[in-house]
């Protein structure tokens, strides 16, 4: 069975094609391109209508590639941006022409599908998962009960909130960390006994793409690789020494996200300092092969 899963987020717009055989998934294509659907909506609390239509016209560039592929099955569904706007009418009326369903996932949910997917494409028996998104984060784990939250914080949301000067300021920084640990700190206790920690989202793929100083990405040289804390570090202070303009020439990074990875860099440290963890497991695997897994391959926690 040939599936697309597309997955509709408050940073990016990114679609999975694949094929699905007795439980197992063979990637044929990932894609992704950023459409920043949640701008300015941690401000207003609702869709901007550019955003809106740069999302719509991405989808529908998408659909027309997996028609081409012959699925035979799309799978859509949408994120933080999504469950939180006001006026998600706006987007639902737009979607429409598609004829295909679309599912706003809650936190939980989302959680579940990162899990699986990085879980199995890493092939770990178990881990926690900390999937670093433009709205929010997710955290998942399963031990002798499947943990799954999810908190509102992200890259997007955060730079919207925090960021004003170019580069951050040291102060900036700082309220975003407490923001942060204020966030999660009351969740910390319920993950015991973790021994690995893998990390899924564009955050964390970028940074282990700038940490490589890749010219070219590449999924094969990311998937896998082990971010140590000490390197996040070092990246970081890179990221805060220069401008935004400089940001985007670094090899590594794409030039769209230059604006937000400071946000989603301090979000991942953060959470590294308050696990006490020295190194994360960088997995291209994510909540689109979950979503498939769960959805078309019976795969279950």
């Amino acid at each position: 069975m040939r599936v697309s899963a597309i997955d509709i987020g408050t940073n990016s717009v990114r679609q999975l094609i694949c094929d699905v055989e007795d439980g197992s998934l063979i990637r044929l294509r990932k894609d992704v391109k950023i459409t920043r659907l949640g701008e300015g909506l941690i401000k207003t609390g609702r869709l901007n209508p550019g955003a809106v239509q740069r999302t719509v016209e991405t989808i529908e560039e998408f659909i027309s590639m997996a028609e081409k592929e012959g699925v035979d099955e799309i799978y859509a569904f949408a994120t933080s941006a999504m469950r939180e706007a006001k006026n998600k009418e706006l987007f639902l009326d737009n979607f429409s022409k598609f004829n295909i369903a679309l599912d706003i996932l809650d936190g939980d949910t989302e959680s579940l599908f990162g899990y699986i997917g990085a879980v199995k494409g890493i092939k770990l028996d178990k881990a926690l998962v900390i999937d670093i998104g433009g709205g929010s984060t997710e955290l998942a784990y399963k031990g002798f009960e499947f943990i799954k939250e999810s908190f509102g914080i992200g890259a997007v949301k955060l730079t919207e909130e925090f960021v004003k000067s170019d580069p951050p300021s040291l102060e900036e920084y700082n309220d975003m960390r407490l923001y942060i640990i204020d966030t999660v700190v009351n969740s910390i206790g319920k993950y015991n006994e973790i021994e690995r920690l893998v990390g899924i989202g564009g955050t964390i793929t970028s940074l282990a793409a700038v940490s490589q100083q890749l010219e070219i990405y590449s999924e094969e040289k990311v998937h896998g690789y082990v971010l140590e804390r000490e390197e996040i570090k070092r990246i970081l202070d890179r990221f805060m020494s220069v401008s935004l303009e400089e940001r985007k020439k670094m090899a590594g990074l794409q030039p769209e996200r230059a604006d937000i990875i400071i946000a989603g860099t301090a979000i991942l440290l953060t959470l590294l300092e308050i696990f006490n963890k020295k190194e994360i497991t960088v997995s291209e695997w994510d909540n689109l092969e979950g979503a498939v897994l769960y959805k078309f391959g019976g795969v279950k926690i």
